[in-house]
Formats: C-alpha cells, structure tokens, sequence
C-alpha cells in the first residue's frame, strides 16, 4: 500500500489523499508552531488560503499541506519548535507577551545599540515557518506564451459561467485554476454545480484548460503570469475576468488559533471528502445558507455533532441538538486543542465539551488579484465581487461578465470580532495587539499593517485583511474613510518559490556570432561574456598569445556594435555625443572615443571613422551596443537633428588579424595596397580581401600591427577559412578572450566593467588625453569642468607584483585598505605579473606601494609593454 515516511514513521495513503488528509488520519494534530509565540496550529481552512498546515515535503519548505496531493514516497516533516514541534520548548514565549508587545522590534532594542545585533541572532534562530534548501540543484521550469481574447481566473461556478458565455461569443478563452476543477469543494450543492457547468463547456473548442496553474498577478498590459507544476505560462489577454472566489470568513474569539477549530468548507472537505473524522464531538456555528449546508453534510457523514447554532428560520439535520440562533463564541478553553466551547447567548454564557468546532459565518472575497487591476480591463464575477451570493447568482455574474459588463456586486461586510484571538494567524497578531496599536496613535491600515505586521504573514491577509481594514475604519470622519481601506494588494497572489520567478531565465536566447561553428570545429572553449557566446581559448593559451606577439593570428571581433550615422546633422551630433575632436578628422580616419553620461561618467568606449560625405561609423563594447543604439536615438531627439543611426551590429561581421606578420598575411589575399602609408595607424580603408569587400580599420587593442577587417556578416566563414588556410605556413592560429586578456593588459588598456566603476570619469581612468575640453560642446562637459576642480581622490593606475596576486584582492598600506586589484596577469613578455587596480590618496598623495595579503605591488606607468607603441605603428 502506498504511503509517505512522517518522522521516522510510514503513514499510509488512500485514495485522492493529500498530505494533510493522511497525516491528520495518522494522528497528527500540531502541524506547525506560530512564527512567534510559538502557538500549537492544526488544520483549518484546506483550502490554501491559511499558514496553519505548512511542512517539508522532500526537502521543500512551507508546503501546504491540505492542497499537496500526497505521494507514495513523499518524505514530510514539521518545521517550526525546539526540539520538535509536538514539544516546543519555545512555547514559552506565549507567556511572555508583556517584554514582547506590539512593534517591540521598533521599541525594545534602540539602547543600547549593541543589543539589536544580539537580539536579532536570537530572533532569527526562533522564528520563521522553515530551512532553505541550500544545497539542492534549482529546478528548471520553462516558461511560455500564451495570447488570448479572455482569461479566465478560477474555475468555479462564475468562472466556468464566464468562460462558456465568452467561448460561445466567438472569443479565444484561456481558463485557469490554481487546483483541479472542484477539487477544494467539499461535497454538497456547490460541487455538483461545478461538475455540471464543466460537462458543458468541456466540448466546447474555443477554451483551453490549464487546472493547476496559479495567477501570480495582474500587471499592466494586461500581462498575467501563471505557475503551474511544470511549466509557467506567460498570458497576454485582450481582457480578463477574475472568479477566485470567496474564503471563509476567519472568526476572531478567545482561542480560535487553537487546533480543532475549523472552517466550515475544512471540516466538511476532511469528513465528507476524505473520510476523516475531526473529532468525537462536533460544535456547529452557522451563520449562513451554506453553514447550514455544510452541518447537513458533516451529519450525513457521520460525524456526532453535539450542538449547532443555525441562523433562524433554517431547517436543521434531523436529531441535531440546537442552540439559541444569537448564540456566539465568545471563546475555546483546552491545553493544546479544543476541549470545550464558550457560547454567548441572550440568556448568559453556556460552555458545551467538544473536541471540534466549525465555524461557518459568512465568506470575505478572494480578490487580491482584482484589486491589483485598477485602470486595467479587468472584471470581477461571482463571490469575488459578491461575496455570499448564490449558486445561481454567481453563474449569472459570470455570463455578464463574458458579455463585457462591470458587474456590480455587494460591499463585503466587516467581519465579526470579539474582544480577544487571534486576528492574523500567520504573524501572532492578537485583538489586543491592533488595540494597543490604536490607542498608540496609528490609524492607517497601511501603518498598523507595518506596526504590527498584521497581513504580512504566509497568507497575505487573506484571513486577516478585512478584520485590519475594519478596525482601522472604526471612529474616523468620513474624510478620512481611506484610513480603513484595505492595504495594497501586491504580486505575488499567493506565496511562489524564487526558482519559479526565474522560470524560463535559463533559456535566454544566445547571442552568436557569425564563426560559432568554426570556433567549435577548432576546439574553442565556448562560454558566455555578456549576452555573447565567445570563445575563451582554444585549447593552449600561451601559443595563442605568442602568435599574435610573434607571428599572425586572428579573433573573431563580430561581437563589436557597429553603428553608421548620416544625415546633414550626422556631424553636429558626433560632436556633441563624442568628447573627442571629431570636426578635424579627415575621411577614413578614426579616432578613439568615450561615451560619457551627463554626469561625465565613462559609459563605453569605441572608435569614431569618418567616412567622408558627412557619414560616420562608430563602433562600441560588444556589451555595449544596445546602449549605444539607444542612446544615440535619444540625444537625436532631444537635440532636434535630423540625423540617422543604422544599428549595423548584427549586419557586419567583423575579424581582427593580429602580429608581426598580418600584413604579409593580407597581402596574399588582397590586392590593396596596405603599407604603413596607405594605411596608417587609426587610419581605414575599404578593400577586398579574399573577394570579400572590407572596411579595414588598423587598430592598436593588443598592442600588435593589427587589422580589423568589418564585412557582411554572410561571408564571415568564408573570409575566417581564407585568412587561416593562407596563413598555415605564416604560424597562424586563432586567439579566444583568455589571451587577449593578457594582451590588452600589457598594454594597460582598460576593460569596461572590470577595471571601471559606474561613477569613473576619465581623470581617474588616465584617459583624460581622449578627451578635448577645448570643444564648447559634448555631453558630460560641464560635469567635467565642475570635477577638475576637486583634487583626484581615486585612481587606476598600473601595478607590478613580485609574486602572482589574486584579482579582486583588497590593496593595503599598514592596516588601511586603500584599494584593490581589477585585472592581474603573469606577462610572457615582461616575465613578471603585471596588473591595474584601484588606489585611494591617503593623506592628498597616492601611494606607491602597497600590500595585497602576502603580494608586494608597485605603482609603474603604463603601457607595460612596448611604452612608445612602436610594433603597432610598423
């Protein structure tokens, strides 16, 4: 027989079981303890709306255990308690209420200050509703899009109503439900309804059924993402309708968080539904057409109910002993569960002995999700809009709602609320907590949710909210009705594990460049930088880097963004984009740039070539690109020019040929003219290479005699295959990141990023020669000239180590850390580790030398390698 291990123990399941249904048989009554008077909690609504019956499922916290259907297998425990949760030695703090009182946290540990630190260890160790699992590998759910001309939310009668009525109109309609359809109904009126309006919109095509799917919220668009239990689905609707339903209303009374206290629809769901007894004696309080439906089925089912309160005018099960119709609990007495029930009548006080107590008074709408949706075309049906309607009523509201119609439905009444209890279960918020809170002066629902923490717990007020908003209405003028409104309804709907969130994160599109299958042919290591996939290496770093320095290789440089500007504006906005002089570069020319923001801050960095006609090209990170499209958008309208931007980037490919001997290598394959005359450093041409037109930049990045040659992205392998068949006996072979890494570094160049902060301005990079302050006009300008005027209080500089170092490490000089280190390397070509960092002025001067654990750095200038850059200007 199939069964799931409890606690070292084998519980054994039936059928359609769920994992609180066969633990409550096994015997289990304490479920959980409170999150901070550490109360014994037991079943009470089964249906997911309270916090009482969380557990660890296979290693999964704060499950819910009354809609988790068991599994054969299934390993469960309680959480929550020292040493266990049957006996909790931390229940003491249940007695400790007076050094424990509304907002202690706000109030108890502001002196002296070394107490909060203590006393929040404590704390945390304390409370919570269960342990993270650390070390389990995340699991991976996609995600996917739906686009519908109806969504419906809940696949009750309203919803079943909506969706059948929308359907037969001729519109697409997406319904969903966070259970199986009827599944948290308990047997009676309601369920039949339920399996009857689904026999007639099952046939019907023009719907699409997603059971188990949650609704985590009601975004703008409208957009509404639902969770299911292996995929989550990402839903775009023209309109949508809400039919969550209604939760029963959450009595408040002297010990009604005491275990064997049930909501009516619970309790019948547990006796009717699964068999299961909940007590030997049963107490009845119904205050409702459907509390009298759920005594009938809890008689019928065999439970020995010992007293029941009916509303007058009902008619009762037979042989069912009645109390007074105005009777009301006043409060519940036993240790750790319900042992008797105080009732208050016209006539005075009568205590009935029992072991159960269901209480069915009324129902509170389930209606976070619509009150997520103001402005948006989003409509309530049913119980959500009319709280207590009937079956009829709510099937009514759900075609109206189809055909397009606001519906309009019955303010939901305060709930009832005695003297004492419990108001929020989940957060030990207590009747006299909210008093207190009161007479200390918060009257805002929204500030005594704070205060108090009240709705801020596992159900998101779903019980509580409504009792909070009363309270809070309770003696204000009507100017200040708002006071009592309810708090903010927030995604997430319900409580969503993180890895859900992120469903579908992993598959994130790879960017590719044009030479991906060539760089795996050549057994590169292929790994993502930024939202690329480049090759790092392939397969032996140090001979990589010694054709590039020694003999000729080549990296693919596609990756780059690569923008052309035109129009009669094309050169004023270069101008003002750019703090380089851009108006004295002559055609085919390029020029090194920064991007700067407005605050003077480096962005990103390219190259700038004047193509003559007034026409630009400029290049950008290969990170950067995105940015740079938009931001050379942005300024073209704020400025007014008529300018044009060609995001270019996905177009062009482009291949950097690199070392000593790449022009020789070029030269076998192009009939151009080459040489350092005809194509200078910083200077561009357009040639033919290999039959493949090219703009060829000469660029400087490694430090090397080195051409980047940009060309249709379409004949990128084409020209790869050429560059390396002719270069078989030249020593030719591809470089990845890894090499380049230490390349650039010889040459101290920065990578953005890495070496760079957000609020880096040129001064502190040691790029201030790219920039020309003599210009009247660029974007960051003014910034600059207000910064000149500050000394240096940071900056980059280049390092030299006397044994390898660790990136990242913090430099120090005696005890103070003044920096750290940012990019590190051991130089092939210096034969000594060589790196850049950050150094802080100490005392208006920057050191010179400093410590990086047991690593001696000292500051040199840069470039490292080649100072007067004499191998790229061959």
């Amino acid at each position: 027989m199939a069964s799931i291990r409890f606690e070292g123990r084998s519980v054994q399941l039936r059928s359609d079981d769920t994992v609180a249904a066969a633990l409550f048989r096994g015997g289990v009554r304490t479920f959980t303890r409170s999150i901070k008077h550490h109360r014994p909690r037991g079943l009470y609504c089964l249906t997911g709306d309270c916090a009482n019956c969380l557990v660890n499922v296979d290693g999964t916290p704060a499950v819910r255990s009354c809609v988790t259907l068991a599994e054969d297998g299934m390993r469960v425990r309680r959480e929550g308690g020292w040493p266990s949760t049957e006996r909790d030695l931390l229940a003491v703090a249940d007695r400790l209420h007076p050094v424990m009182p509304v907002g202690f946290y706000h109030k108890t540990f502001i002196r002296p200050r070394i107490a909060w630190p203590l006393a929040e260890r404590v704390i945390r160790r304390a409370t919570g509703i269960g342990t993270l699992p650390t070390g389990r590998t995340p699991g991976r759910k996609p995600a996917r899009t739906a686009h519908t001309d109806v969504l419906v939310i809940g696949a009750g009668p309203a919803g079943l109503a909506a969706a059948g009525a929308a359907a037969e109109d001729g519109a697409s309609v997406l319904l969903c439900d966070e259970a199986r359809i009827g599944e948290r109904l308990p047997p009676g009126p309601a369920l039949e309804r339920v399996r009857a309006l689904r026999e007639e919109v099952s046939p019907n095509t023009g719907i699409t059924l997603l059971e188990r799917h949650m609704a985590v919220g009601v975004y703008e668009g409208p957009f509404v993402p639902l969770v299911g239990e292996r995929e989550v689905v990402h839903v775009y609707p023209g309109r949508v309708i809400v039919a969550t339903g209604a939760v029963e209303t959450h009595p408040v009374f002297a010990g009604n968080d005491r275990p064997g206290v049930w909501l009516g629809r619970g309790a019948v769901r547990m006796v009717a539904g699964h068999g299961v007894p909940i007590g030997d004696r049963v107490v009845v309080v119904a205050g409702t057409s459907e509390g009298v439906d759920h005594l009938r089925a809890l008689v019928d089912a065999g439970a020995n109910v010992v007293a029941a309160v009916i509303p007058p005018g009902s008619e009762p099960p037979p042989r069912t002993p009645l109390l007074a119709a105005d009777a009301r609990v006043a409060s519940v007495l036993g240790r750790r569960g319900v042992g008797s029930v105080v009732l208050e009548t016209a006539t005075g006080e009568r205590r009935i002995a029992c072991d159960a107590l269901v209480v069915s008074i009324g129902t509170t709408p389930r209606d976070g999700l619509l009150r997520m949706a103001t402005g948006l075309p989003v409509v309530g049906a049913g119980e959500v809009v009319s709280p207590g309607c009937s079956l009829d009523e709510a099937v009514e509201s759900g075609a109206s709602a189809a055909a397009g119609s606001d519906v309009a439905g019955a303010a939901a009444e305060a709930p009832p609320r005695g003297s004492a209890g419990y108001v929020c279960v989940c957060e030990d918020v207590t009747v006299h907590d909210l008093e207190t809170a009161w007479r200390e002066g918060w009257r805002s629902a929204e500030i005594l949710k704070r205060y108090t923490t009240a709705t801020m717990g596992a159900c998101q007020g779903a019980l509580c909210a409504r009792h909070l908003a009363s309270l809070a209405e309770r003696g204000v003028s009507a100017s200040s009705r708002s006071n009592g409104a309810l708090t903010t309804a927030r995604p997430p709907a319900r409580p969503v594990p993180l890895e859900d969130l992120a469903a579908g994160v992993f598959e994130v599109v790879e960017k590719r460049s044009a030479l991906h299958d060539r760089h795996l042919a050549a057994g590169g290591r292929i790994d993502r930088s930024g939202s690329w996939m480049r090759p790092y290496t392939y397969g032996d770093v140090s001979d990589e880097y010694r054709a590039v320095r020694e003999r000729v290789s080549v990296m693919d440089v596609g990756t780059l963004g690569k923008f052309l500007i035109g129009g009669r504006d094309a050169a004023t906005l270069v101008e003002r984009m750019f703090p380089c002089n851009v108006a004295d570069l002559a055609p085919m020319r390029t020029r090194y740039l920064l991007a700067l923001d407005e605050a003077g801050y480096v962005m990103d960095d390219g190259l700038v070539c004047a193509l003559g006609d007034g026409r630009y090209y400029v290049t950008s990170t290969s990170g950067g690109a995105e940015q740079m499209d938009a931001w050379l958008r942005n300024w073209i309208d704020r400025y007014g020019l008529h300018a044009h931007v060609i995001d270019q980037t996905a177009m062009l490919g482009a291949i950097n040929v690199a070392g000593p001997r790449s022009r020789e290598l070029l030269e076998r394959l192009s009939d151009a003219n080459l040489g350092a005359t005809a194509l200078p450093p910083m200077g561009a041409a357009d040639v033919t290479v290999a039959g493949i037109r090219c703009r060829a930049l000469r660029v400087g990045f490694v430090g090397e005699l080195s051409f980047e040659l940009h060309h249709p992205r379409g004949r990128s392998a084409e020209l790869w295959d050429a560059l390396i068949g002719s270069g078989g006996d030249l020593g030719i072979r591809p470089h990845g990141l890894d090499a380049l890494d230490v390349l650039r570094l010889e040459k101290g160049h920065v990578y953005l990023g890495q070496d760079t902060l957000p609020d880096d301005h040129p001064g502190k990079l040691g790029l201030s020669w790219a920039v020309d302050m003599t210009k009247p006009d660029f974007i960051g300008r003014t910034s600059l000239e207000r910064m000149a005027a500050f000394p240096l209080e940071r900056r980059l500089a280049g390092l030299t180590f006397d044994s390898p170092p660790q990136r990242g490490a913090p430099l120090l000089v005696g005890d103070r850390v003044v920096g750290r280190i940012t990019s590190c390397a051991s130089s092939p070509a210096l034969g000594a580790p060589i790196g850049l960092g950050w150094i802080r002025a100490v005392d208006g001067a920057f050191p010179a030398e400093m410590r990086a654990g047991t690593v001696t750095a000292t500051v040199v200038a840069t470039p490292f390698y080649d100072p007067k850059g004499e191998r790229q200007r061959a």
